[in-house]
């Protein structure tokens, strides 16, 4: 069973996500911006990391820039969901470390696929 920390400012995504994974059986934890899942990240490492990109207070890069920062946890794998397909913005979160992203709207079929690539079993 892995531990997944989703970020994501959106509580309909929030809640789609829920739904998704309501029957693995990994250990999910959901903070609704880049600060609040730091705290848990740093309380209680997860084994990936799914977060949004534009969220308030903190927001996905600066939560990678800060993870990859740290010796403790610069080995966490780290997926970006982001509306924005453009190629420039998807560089943008392989530069910040991204180990994959996700185009928003995902589906449910593309999200559990991630995380079955990222999350152990």
């Amino acid at each position: 069973m892995s531990k997944v920390m989703f970020c994501e400012d959106d509580l309909m995504i929030r809640k789609l996500i829920q739904t998704a994974l309501r029957a693995t059986t990994h250990q999910v934890r959901y903070a609704e911006n880049g600060a609040a899942g730091l705290a848990l990240i740093v309380a209680d490492p997860p084994d990936v990391v799914f977060t949004d990109v534009s969220m308030p207070e903190m927001d996905g890069f600066q939560l990678a820039d800060t993870l990859k920062g740290r010796a403790d946890l610069a080995h966490i794998p780290i997926v970006f969901m982001t509306a924005s397909v453009q190629r420039d913005q998807i560089e943008e979160c392989f530069r910040h470390g991204a180990a994959a992203h996700i185009g928003k709207p995902f589906t449910m079929a593309e999200l559990r696929a991630r995380l079955a690539q990222f999350a152990k079993s």
